[in-house]
């Protein structure tokens, strides 16, 4: 995320924190190849490092489930169930992503006051 002056996400978790900071150690290269349509500079280097992100997890909960289902060891469910929440967490911040007003149309009213006649 070189170029800009913002602080980079940080996860509570030490681990969590290593994961994020790994991941966005590769990111640069993919950013450069894969420049994301229609996105603000922000969120440029953030979207391919959510969807790589995503991509990770997705494979990692099949394989959680696959290991339960062929050793025949069901996983704690309050856990399970607080992970399946922080899913639904996430996919609720996705989706409001494209519900923020659209500013790019947005323009000052010019200052002769004909617009108002």
């Amino acid at each position: 995320m070189s170029g800009t002056n913002h602080t980079p996400i940080q996860c509570d978790g030490a681990l969590s924190d290593l994961i994020l900071q790994a991941a966005r150690e590769v990111m640069p290269a993919i950013i450069a190849a894969e420049p994301v349509p229609n996105c603000s500079v922000r969120n440029q280097p953030v979207l391919p490092l959510l969807k790589g992100l995503l991509d990770a997890t997705l494979a990692t909960a099949k394989a959680v489930a696959d290991n339960a289902w062929d050793e025949s060891r069901p996983m704690d469910r309050a856990l399970m169930t607080d992970l399946a929440k922080q899913a639904r967490a996430i996919a609720s911040a996705i989706e409001s992503a494209s519900d923020c007003p659209d500013a790019q149309g947005w323009s000052l009213p010019s200052m002769t006051g004909k617009e108002l006649v």
